[in-house]
């Protein structure tokens, strides 16, 4: 019972995500695309993880602030990009020490991922066994690998391309 009512709210998730009569931005039920993915990405991890209400608890609130964590992380990474970026076209008017600078701060943002990557780690080691842990892990990558796919069928994440 309990996989068919997770199967029915991940499908009607799922059909938002193709739906054709919203905005760019905006679906049909008001969600946007964004809170479409996140709503879609708590089934699944939910249905993968297996947590127990108590494990749940405990797991969201950390879990959220470590996807913060990295949001940030990955902002500040392609902020970096972009100044490279921009110094590149510029030619020659970015010093030779500047753009290793720029390239510094663009590679150390990357290790700063790994730092928050690993700070959670140990937090989730107090709530979870090891077991949902690396679960929690490989649910993280088929949720990815699966929104590639959606966006590359070109009829998910509201695409507009198509009408």
């Amino acid at each position: 019972m309990k996989k068919i009512l997770l199967l029915t709210v991940v499908l009607f998730y799922a059909s938002g995500l193709f739906a054709q009569d919203g905005g760019p931005q905006m679906q049909n039920n008001g969600q946007s695309r964004y809170e479409q993915i996140q709503s879609a990405k708590i089934a699944f991890f939910t249905s993968e993880l297996e947590l127990t209400p108590k494990e749940a608890a405990e797991f969201w609130p950390v879990y959220n602030k470590l996807w913060k964590a990295r949001e940030i992380a990955h902002r500040r990474i392609q902020s970096n990009m972009r100044t490279i970026c921009k110094a590149l076209s510029e030619e020659s008017k970015t010093s030779d020490n500047e753009l290793k600078a720029m390239v510094e701060n663009y590679v150390n943002g990357f290790n700063d991922d790994g730092l928050i990557q690993r700070d959670y780690l140990d937090q989730f080691y107090k709530i979870l066994p090891i077991k949902k842990i690396a679960k929690l892990y490989k649910a993280e990558e088929d949720f990815r690998v699966r929104m590639i796919h959606q966006l590359r069928k070109g009829g998910g994440m509201g695409d507009r391309s198509e009408k």
